[in-house]
């Protein structure tokens, strides 16, 4: 059974994607589609809109699901692009009353005794990183 937090997570990241597609440009769209036609998972989604994916998605396994999203973040970062500056202090560049409070790991003091080594690797990847974080701005 998966932790309540991996599940409240997941949730999160899907409705954060689900956000992304409707807002991204089509070639953005049109890229996530490339990526997730040349993951190996035993399923492929059925079209190429959002409820396809949902669909897809939720038929994949926990560790099916960890290994495309690990696949998918590759190809997020490499090919497709996120669309967030490297140093979060640019958005202050933006508008004048965007202001930067505070910034600190997403998985910072999670503790991480009970989760898988999958579990594990992803967060200190991203800690390592600094792929992941908490942004804290005053507008």
């Amino acid at each position: 059974m998966r932790a309540a937090w991996a599940e409240a997570l997941n949730d999160w990241w899907e409705n954060a994607l689900k956000d992304w597609w409707e807002k991204a440009p089509q070639n953005q769209r049109d890229k996530v589609n490339e990526v997730i036609a040349a993951l190996e998972t035993p399923t492929k989604p059925k079209g190429k809109e959002w409820a396809d994916l949902e669909t897809w998605w939720a038929q994949l396994s926990d560790k099916e699901k960890a290994e495309a999203s690990r696949n998918l973040m590759t190809d997020f970062r490499g090919r497709i692009g996120l669309w967030a500056p490297k140093d979060i202090n640019e958005i202050t560049k933006w508008d004048s009353r965007i202001s930067v409070i505070d910034q600190f790991p997403m998985f910072k003091n999670i503790p991480r005794d009970s989760l898988s080594a999958d579990a594990r690797r992803l967060m200190d990847y991203n800690e390592e990183k600094g792929e992941s974080s908490i942004i804290h701005l005053r507008v």
